[in-house]
């Protein structure tokens, strides 16, 4: 195989192969999987290249959570443990010890092979998402915006300033198509969180229900229509950006939740009582003059100090 197709494959290491598995291991390489078949020692170092590790045990009490405490410390993320029998004490230890699954071969070759997928499926998404982020990056590079003036300038100086600054909240602020979602998308798409989404929303797009429901998600049941769960913006954005657009516009009874989802970096459904943690910066952008709208009464004046970490005006 070459080298650039073999980097294109996702990469599963199998230690300790076993005869009587062989047909499992052809069924898994058929199915576009590169199996690395090696002894421990000889597959820890191809680890960081793997998008699963499974650890094949002869089926002693002992061996499956001192394989997967080996793999783990050696940088291992998602180890299953495979065995000739359904033991269940042999299960038990390699869970507690850190393994995804347990499966008993061949009973489980269905499961096994489901798991795989699930992981495959996985990675192929990521390095879709790794090669979109690389033309993002190109697109969104702060050489290609163009524009003379000081303010601009100053802008741009600014936001690139920003980019080792993964988790600093911004605020843009100035006339409707001045360019504050193309500067947004530079701020994400060249720094730490390039390779997480940037997820976009206009706040004066919906009706303040439909909008709470697009930002925190609901659960099934929670209304007429929720026939299933579905997660909001916030979780979609878990990792990466999320740009609030026409902030100021923000109706007054979802200003309280936002405030409390900045707080404290969680989310609650619609219809759920478990909160759910989010990694997600923020980057809001307005034309709204927020300091009149704070003395009016329409904006929140926690909510605007909590949003304009950094400001920047275009």
């Amino acid at each position: 195989m070459a080298e650039n197709a073999a980097a294109e494959r996702p990469v599963l290491a199998v230690l300790r192969t076993d005869d009587s598995f062989a047909a499992v291991w052809r069924d898994l390489a058929s199915a576009g999987v590169e199996l690395i078949e090696a002894e421990r020692a000889g597959a820890l170092e191809h680890l960081a290249a793997a998008c699963a590790v499974i650890a094949s045990v002869p089926g002693r009490e002992e061996d499956g959570p001192e394989a997967v405490r080996e793999l783990m410390s050696a940088g291992a993320r998602d180890v299953a443990v495979v065995g000739s029998v359904a033991d269940h004490r042999l299960a038990v230890g390699a869970l507690r010890a850190g393994a995804t699954e347990y499966f008993a071969l061949p009973s489980d070759l269905a499961l096994l092979r489901t798991w795989l997928t699930d992981r495959v499926d996985a990675f192929r998404a990521k390095r879709a998402s790794q090669e979109l982020s690389a033309r993002e990056r190109e697109r969104f590079d702060f050489s290609v915006m163009v524009g003379e003036s000081a303010e601009l300038r100053a802008a741009l100086r600014t936001a690139s300033r920003l980019i080792p600054r993964g988790n600093a909240t911004v605020l843009l602020r100035g006339e409707t198509g001045t360019g504050k979602e193309l500067l947004a998308q530079a701020i994400h798409h060249n720094g730490p969180r390039a390779r997480a989404p940037f997820v976009a929303v206009n706040c004066t797009a919906l009706p303040a229900t439909l909008l709470e429901a697009e930002l925190f998600g609901y659960e099934k049941g929670a209304f007429t229509d929720a026939r299933t769960s579905k997660p909001g913006l916030f979780e979609a954005a878990h990792g990466g950006t999320l740009f609030l657009d026409e902030i100021g516009d923000l109706p007054p009874e979802l200003q309280a939740k936002l405030l409390r989802t900045l707080q404290e970096k969680e989310v609650r459904r619609l219809g759920s009582v478990r909160p759910t943690r989010v990694d997600v910066r923020i980057i809001a952008a307005t034309h709204v003059d927020l300091e009149e709208a704070m003395h009016a009464g329409r904006f929140r004046e926690d909510l605007y100090f909590r949003l304009n970490v950094v400001p920047i005006h275009l």
